[in-house]
């Protein structure tokens, strides 16, 4: 499926594999580059602004007093990945589509 400009298609496509209605619909997902785009850059640019924001002022200093603590900060770290990971994969599937945890809409 191919959209007009950046932000402006469907960017997802359902297919019903030919002549099986009780099969599960197929998702085609159109990822955009970020780059390739005005409003890419300007979504890039501002998601690293904000988020280096946020772990400078915030994530830092609490990593530093976990250390001096005698914790583990690193343990932290891969928490916030994680959380980064789950974050990325429901915001790329369509709210009903399966990976994103969601029952499907209809069902």
């Amino acid at each position: 499926m191919e959209g007009d400009s950046a932000g402006t298609s469907d960017n997802v496509d359902t297919e019903t594999p030919a002549g099986d209605d009780s099969a599960p619909a197929e998702w085609h997902i159109e990822r955009a580059v970020l780059n390739e785009s005005v409003e890419g850059r300007e979504i890039a640019n501002g998601f690293v602004r904000i988020f280096g924001a946020f772990v400078t002022n915030e994530v830092r200093p609490l990593l530093r007093h976990v250390a001096d603590e005698g914790g583990e900060p690193q343990l932290l770290m891969n928490g916030l990945a994680e959380l980064l990971r789950a974050t990325a994969e429901q915001i790329e599937f369509p709210v009903d589509h399966p990976r994103a945890g969601s029952p499907r809409v209809g069902k």
